[in-house]
């Protein structure tokens, strides 16, 4: 069935409801304290409201448990749920399933560099992360060979970032059919990819055998900052779904980011192709860059992943000189600088960033020194996560913590990928590389 043949039948439920009662100018004698008068569309679970965890103790026939069925039909899914917390919440609740249908195993074969919202689960639920690193630093991209290798009679699932802050992407497919060979459920942080259900060539997750996925749909798609989805393929984690998201959940989700997403099912059924000219937007951008003699690396189709220093540039200079001319970067760092795009970028955006990058060749973001290619930063495990957390800990300075045990996930944000997790032993490179990135101290095992 294709997305569009959705349109005529995709409805707004809550949305519909939230206008309705704001018309209705009840005296609003409930939460929250400004009654309307910041936005009259934020309210609290009212009569009619639903009640984002309760959905299935409610019948499955309120207005969230609707719209989450219409996400649940655009994405090809046995279930979605909507997450008001980001993908974080979303992680959680995956593997707080897959422990609950584990039977007692407690290894997690992941990606080394994992957001860091993995290695705090893997601390709130006792879980032990099994790493396996890529090829490239900062990359997601495993392979299924390294995940095989791994495998073992604990392991619980696998779990992979895709796609990853650059745009690099594993081979979902290949990685799906090794975990589902030995019985194992593959999660996949899929934060900057939603829109890849829309995009040219279909490389969602679920549609490439993930068996669970969490989707940060703000970041691509028409949604509020902390829009998201937990998206369900195996039916066996779909019952307890709602009580496990709970356990870690606000109670008080925002309905405005829940109308958001309500309307985020509308809006891609009846312009179905918008994404994918956005995409093909991004991929003429490309072109343009690599014509005027900048070098990218290779990116998902709403990135643009600029190689800095591959011209003797830091992605650091780069984003300065784009915010000159008015535009910021998504992320940068010594070597690379990244450009997102989304629904919402326009041709005006675009032949905007294509006017100032021709201004700007390579060569004027030249820079003299550059810092030294970057290495994985391989340590050993003392403990597990959990246990290094809930230890009694003293903060140091970063460059006398060689040789003790990091209490703490430690994390520049953005990426938000922890240099060092807690439970591992900090080496000279590791304090080095957390020293270099300014961070002056750690929390230590004490």
């Amino acid at each position: 069935m294709e997305i569009s043949d959705f349109a005529e039948e995709m409805t707004t439920p809550i949305h519909d409801f939230l206008v309705k009662n704001s018309e209705s100018h009840t005296i609003r004698c409930y939460m929250p304290g400004h009654k309307g008068t910041e936005d009259p569309l934020d309210i609290t679970e009212i009569d009619g409201a639903d009640s984002l965890y309760d959905t299935d103790t409610n019948g499955g026939k309120g207005i969230i448990a609707l719209s989450e069925k219409n996400a649940s039909k655009l994405f090809g899914c046995k279930r979605t749920l909507y997450s008001c917390s980001g993908s974080t919440l979303a992680i959680q609740t995956m593997l707080t399933l897959a422990k609950l249908r584990g039977n007692g195993k407690d290894h997690v074969i992941a990606g080394r560099y994992s957001h860091r919202s993995f290695i705090n689960s893997c601390i709130l639920l006792g879980l032990i992360p099994s790493w396996v690193y890529p090829e490239e630093y900062l990359s997601a991209a495993v392979t299924p060979e390294s995940i095989e290798a791994k495998i073992n009679s604990r392991t619980l699932a696998v779990f992979i970032n895709s796609i990853d802050y650059y745009g690099g992407m594993s081979n979902i497919s290949a990685i799906a059919e090794v975990c589902h060979s030995h019985c194992i459920p593959l999660l996949v942080d899929n934060a900057h990819g939603a829109y890849l259900k829309f995009a040219p060539v279909d490389l969602h997750p679920m549609t490439l055998g993930a068996d669970m996925c969490a989707d940060s749909a703000h970041k691509t798609l028409p949604v509020l900052t902390g829009g998201a989805y937990l998206h369900i393929a195996n039916e066996k984690y779909c019952a307890m779904a709602k009580e496990a998201m709970a356990l870690t959940a606000t109670s008080s989700p925002s309905y405005l980011i829940l109308d958001s997403l309500d309307r985020c099912n509308r809006t891609i059924a009846e312009k179905p192709f918008h994404i994918a000219e956005i995409c093909n937007k991004v991929t003429a951008l490309k072109r343009h860059c690599a014509d005027m003699g900048y070098v990218l690396s290779q990116s998902d189709y709403m990135k643009v992943t600029f190689d800095c220093a591959a011209v003797h540039s830091t992605g650091f200079a780069m984003a300065e000189m784009l915010k000159e001319f008015g535009i910021e970067c998504e992320y940068a760092d010594e070597y690379r600088c990244v450009l997102l795009f989304g629904s919402g970028s326009t041709d005006v955006d675009f032949e905007t960033i294509k006017t100032v990058l021709k201004a700007n060749t390579p060569r004027s973001v030249f820079v003299r020194s550059l810092p030294s290619p970057p290495v994985h930063i391989r340590t050993q495990t003392a403990c597990s996560p959990a246990k290094a957390y809930f230890s009694g800990k003293v903060r140091l300075p970063v460059m006398m913590t060689v040789g003790k045990v990091c209490a703490g996930a430690v994390a520049p944000c953005p990426p938000g990928i922890p240099l060092i997790m807690p439970g591992e032993v900090v080496t000279i490179d590791a304090a080095r590389a957390l020293r270099d990135k300014g961070i002056a101290d750690i929390p230590i095992v004490v």
